[in-house]
């Protein structure tokens, strides 16, 4: 099936293939701030071959490289932190503000007088760890998650 756009159509679909590369590309020189949610991986591409990458909170995102041009960024902790791409001769290809926050429609928190709780509900309710959750929760939890990622990890 063939569709004929006209000149406004064309227009159109030129207007949004630069908007779109501007997007993919241009994250830093916009200064916006990449969103990326709790236990999420996002995938940022650059317009500079990159050879380093530096997290300036590791406790709060995570960048890995798949190839010098296409990083993934993965939320940890809610926070706000910067990352930088360094180039092959060490020159900054891009410093960005990286926001992590999390997904709040998938998470219930209970309160048990001063103490509290967070459930990730989705689609059923599990224990998650939550920067004020009670003390002896969040360590079991935490004791969870690692001994079931050495396991993952065959340790």
């Amino acid at each position: 099936m063939r569709f004929d756009l006209g000149r406004y159509g064309r227009g159109l679909i030129v207007v949004a293939t630069a908007c779109m590369g501007a997007v993919t590309g241009g994250t830093a020189a916009a200064g916006e701030p990449i969103d990326v949610t709790i236990d999420f991986a996002k995938i940022l591409k650059i317009d500079t071959p990159a050879d380093n990458v530096f997290i300036g909170n590791p406790g709060i995102a995570d960048a890995a490289f798949v190839d010098e041009t296409t990083l993934v960024l993965t939320g940890k902790t809610a926070g706000t932190t910067n990352l930088i791409v360094l180039d092959k001769d060490g020159n900054e290809a891009a410093n960005m503000e990286v926001r992590v926050s999390s997904d709040i429609r998938q998470l219930t928190t209970v309160f048990y007088g001063a103490s509290r709780q967070t459930f990730s509900c989705a689609p059923v309710c599990e224990q998650v760890i939550s920067v004020g959750d009670n003390k002896e929760k969040f360590e079991d939890a935490t004791s969870q998650i690692t001994t079931r990622k050495e396991f993952s990890l065959g340790k």
